[in-house]
């Protein structure tokens, strides 16, 4: 994908409806690449359309300590034969790197269905967040709609107080 197909897809009107909701996560519920995703310490939006040619989808992981803890944000292009195209990855991993996002810009990989493996990282300037708060949740999804050109509720009180 290239830099201008990126910039694209970031551009077009995509807005989330609500702030979302996170539940547990059971494998088998998503599409590939998150299928065998689950387990007692996952908690996710499921998947999330924000336009009609683009979804999104988050979670984080729980652990006894922040440390353990991390939280993903995924901004996926849905393809005609109804698969996936993922065009942004943010993680939080309070243990070792603090924010990143990953982006498939200048490769030739077809990441159809998949994650980001081998993809261009960015850094982006850490706070210390924890995804188990649920403020601290919210400005998790603010920092990623932000960072990928989501829009959020125009009717949600919590968009209009936790961000200005």
């Amino acid at each position: 994908m290239t830099p201008e197909e990126l910039k694209k897809h970031k551009s077009l009107r995509k807005q989330l409806k609500k702030i979302p909701e996170f539940s547990a996560q059971r494998r088998n519920k998503l599409p590939k690449p998150f299928n065998k995703l689950g387990g007692s310490r996952i908690q996710s939006t499921g998947m999330v359309d924000v336009s009609d040619t683009h979804a999104v989808f988050m979670y984080w992981i729980d652990g006894e300590i922040l440390t353990d803890r991390s939280f993903y944000g995924h901004l996926f292009s849905k393809l005609m034969n109804g698969s996936l195209y993922p065009l942004f990855e943010f993680h939080w991993h309070p243990r070792h790197k603090g924010f990143h996002c990953k982006i498939p810009c200048n490769t030739e990989y077809d990441y159809t269905d998949r994650t980001l493996p081998g993809a261009h990282e960015l850094k982006l300037k850490t706070k210390q967040l924890d995804p188990k708060n649920i403020q601290d949740r919210h400005e998790l999804i603010y920092r990623f709609c932000n960072a990928c050109g989501v829009l959020l509720p125009d009717n949600d009180p919590l968009s209009k107080t936790l961000w200005t």
